[in-house]
């Protein structure tokens, strides 16, 4: 292959390159056709801009229906009751005139015990299989399981379906923190999180309108009708991920990304971002290190606190709706304006984790404010005239938001494949365990109470997560000061402990600029037309170490 002097000369290596199992080699007009180190700074960045929305373009509308068919299937689920499911499956048991909903928890929460015991395998899976052929397989496997929902006649049945439902939708949540990692740099990811997250309220908004249609036109079994479509529909999506999605940025396809110096930006964007590299072989001291380190147990007790509001707005959500005096048809529409709550709390959060450096363990507690207002409102106001509860009711669906910015804390500060990995699917542990929770908080003999115990742990919940990402930043912050005095003494390695952070062993950047230059790149410091990391450094000298975040020292922790 032939090679331009002067991209050899700065890049000092050869440009083959190791990720995972596949080597990748860039097309040779791209090193004899261009030169990105002959680009001005502003110049590049107007490129890079350009490079970043077509990834946008390509990625988020895939990622945005996945995670919606996700929700979408949860949603029928809630919706589904209120069209014939309880007594076609025996999901309720009525006791001296009180009906209980028992059963219907436990189908509910039978999903999560599925999702359980695969989303930490599966966090593995994702650092040694293409990611985006292993997500397609994944969709498809999950279509197919929620098509045979139609089959199920009975209760058993259906807790067995549910369970291997879990199983194979466990899957969807680690490849798509993964694939933001690899994509999108840091400071740029919550926005991402946050667009393709908030599909949950959009979905929400689309499907409670279709499943009035569906419900109408089902026949005698109308909540069968929403299984055949929503299965349907997966099954078709997982072919579109197949040939659509792009593998890697060092193997992006031609078929969106055939400009020459698009590609050229995609490999040195993949160098600049060393933290996202996901396609590395296990290391079981990662995997040591990861249980030992107090973040990951934070992470995963935030996301169990921040979705036991789950069962209030999705699982029961038009239950509780229904109990306020509204028809099926009505309480289904009525879900409508939550979706757009969900929406629009988790951009205007997602916007300001993008914008402003350094503030996302403060935003997070901000974040929940309106949930704990809405759980009051319920709680308190009379529910004649209805509204109130209504407005309540919409101020609970905010709770998208917190989980967006957890994610995105999470992937920003976590370096090493394997790590990543783990801790982002201990963050999904906790999403099961908060909403297996969730199935049974809420309580049908309480409805004279206005269901008091939901909103109570609801309330707990959320208290109890703002005060974790509190803890979360005073970790952060002593463990960034550390590193600088360390780095200002100018030797040693940062191997003593720190708050929370354990012990670690490292090695000490060789010079004290590129480590400050490293710093910089990582929380996003350079913005308009600078570069966040030296072009020579990002090439020649960062040839991708699977090390974590504590065994670098020029690591600093995202706040």
């Amino acid at each position: 292959m032939s090679h331009s002097p002067q991209v050899d000369r700065h890049r000092g290596h050869d440009h083959d390159h190791e990720h995972g199992s596949e080597r990748i080699n860039l097309d040779s007009d791209v090193h004899l056709d261009l030169d990105l180190d002959h680009m001005t700074e502003e110049e590049y960045a107007k490129a890079e801009r350009k490079v970043v929305r077509k990834i946008d373009f390509i990625l988020l509308p895939i990622m945005l229906v996945t995670y919606g068919l996700q929700y979408y299937d949860k949603n029928t689920l809630s919706t589904a009751i209120l069209y014939g499911m309880l007594d076609d499956l025996d999901l309720t048991r009525t006791v001296n005139g009180v009906t209980y909903l028992t059963r219907y928890s436990t189908a509910a929460a039978a999903f999560y015990y599925g999702y359980i015991v695969a989303v930490l395998p599966m966090g593995l899976v994702f650092t040694r299989f293409p990611l985006a052929k292993t997500a397609a397989f994944f969709v498809l496997i999950w279509g197919i399981i929620c098509l045979l929902t139609v089959t199920c006649t009975n209760y058993p049945g259906f807790v067995a379906q549910r369970v291997f439902l879990g199983l194979a939708e466990s899957a969807v949540s680690p490849a798509f923190v993964a694939v933001t990692a690899l994509w999108w740099k840091p400071q740029e990811q919550a926005k991402r999180l946050g667009i393709y997250y908030s599909s949950t309220g959009i979905f929400s908004m689309f499907t409670a309108s279709l499943n009035i249609g569906l419900g109408k036109t089902g026949g005698t079994h109308p909540w069968k009708s929403m299984y055949y479509f929503g299965g349907s529909f997966t099954i078709f999506w997982s072919f579109i991920i197949y040939f659509f999605m792009p593998e890697s940025p060092l193997s992006p396809g031609r078929f969106f990304f055939n400009n020459p110096r698009d590609r050229a930006i995609l490999q040195r964007r993949f160098e600049e971002n060393p933290w996202g590299k996901s396609q590395q072989p296990l290391k079981v001291a990662q995997v040591i290190e990861t249980v030992k380190d107090v973040k990951t147990w934070i992470y995963f007790l935030m996301g169990t606190a921040i979705y036991i509001c789950n069962g209030s707005v999705t699982v029961f959500g038009a239950k509780i709706i229904n109990s306020w005096g509204y028809d099926s048809m009505q309480s289904t529409a009525l879900m409508i304006p939550g979706g757009a709550m969900t929406v629009v709390t988790i951009y205007i959060f997602a916007y300001f984790a993008d914008k402003y450096k350094n503030i996302r363990t403060i935003l997070l507690p901000i974040s929940t404010i309106p949930v704990i207002i809405g759980c009051l409102v319920i709680w308190t106001a009379p529910w004649h005239p209805r509204i109130g509860p209504l407005i309540g009711y919409y101020l609970v669906a905010a709770f998208g938001a917190p989980y967006v910015l957890l994610l995105s804390l999470a992937t920003a500060n976590t370096a090493g494949a394997t790590k990543k990995g783990l801790t982002t699917s201990f963050i999904f542990l906790g999403y099961v365990v908060g909403n297996i929770c969730a199935s049974y908080l809420v309580f049908t003999q309480e409805k004279p109470m206005k269901y008091r115990s939901t909103w109570i742990s609801v309330i707990v919940a959320m208290v109890v997560a703002s005060a974790l990402s509190l803890v979360l930043r005073y970790i952060y912050t002593s463990e960034n000061r550390r590193r600088d005095l360390l780095l200002e003494s100018g030797g040693g390695s940062p191997s003593s402990s720190s708050p929370g952070t354990g012990t670690t062993t490292t090695t000490v950047a060789a010079d004290a600029g590129e480590e400050e230059k490293a710093s910089e790149h990582e929380h996003g410091i350079a913005t308009g037309g600078e570069r966040k990391l030296d072009r020579e450094d990002a090439s020649a000298g960062a040839a991708y170490e699977d090390k974590t975040d504590k065994q670098r020292p020029e690591f600093r922790y995202t706040l």
